[in-house]
């Protein structure tokens, strides 16, 4: 046998066998990527619902709802406050010029006990009033949350069927392919021609020689 006619041949399977192989290992990491971007995806989608999550602690909640009853408060108050005006553009319970030393003393009484009075209706309505507003701020929250991870996942998944198409669209290199074919076709043509391009003896069996069909004499 020829040994460069067999070297052709196995070094032809050995560039078609490396093709394959790279083709496989470009596959095996475009998977590997694939996974870590859904991995990333997901590590962010846990750490938006933690965050919310947080947000039900109680010691959030009562800070939170603090916050709100502080702030209603002072709405009530603030508008308690306001002397409302009549129709004449007199302000209700406004001083009337030259009144006694008896009635301004019991005015500045009855003042100070409507204050008084308004100040402790305010904190009851910012105290009850600041749960519900609490619970509406938390579905709020909670919805906003749902749609960001909904958003998440969705951007995860468009992703991993793009992966998967560039995964399943990987081949081997036409070019090495072509290569390890050319090689172990001219080296199979070589050991097959090899030796039997001289007179074939009567009855022998034909064989490939000069690119043609040779059959022995009959």
């Amino acid at each position: 046998m020829d040994p460069l006619s067999i070297g052709m041949i196995l070094a032809g399977a050995f560039v078609s066998a490396k093709a394959q192989q790279d083709a496989v290992a470009k596959q095996q990491r475009m998977a590997r990527e694939s996974q870590q971007r859904s991995l990333q995806a997901q590590n962010q989608a846990t750490d938006v619902a933690m965050r919310q999550v947080q947000e039900f602690d109680p010691t959030v909640r009562k800070a939170n709802q603090d916050e709100i009853t502080q702030d209603l408060t002072q709405r009530y108050q603030t508008a308690a406050t306001a002397a409302p005006i009549t129709a004449q553009g007199v302000q209700v319970g406004q001083t009337i010029p030259g009144g006694t030393t008896d009635y301004l003393a019991a005015k500045g009484r009855e003042t100070a006990k409507a204050a008084e009075s308004n100040r402790n209706l305010a904190q009851l309505l910012g105290r009850i009033g600041s749960a519900g507003q609490l619970r509406r701020n938390e579905s709020v929250a909670f919805g906003d949350t749902a749609g960001e991870i909904g958003r998440i996942a969705s951007g995860d998944n468009n992703m991993s069927q793009i992966d998967q198409i560039g995964i399943n669209s990987v081949t081997p290199s036409l070019g090495m392919t072509i290569a390890g074919q050319a090689l172990s076709g001219y080296g199979m043509g070589k050991l097959a021609t090899a030796g039997l391009g001289g007179a074939m003896k009567a009855g022998a069996p034909g064989g490939f020689a000069n690119g043609r069909w040779l059959v022995g004499p009959q």
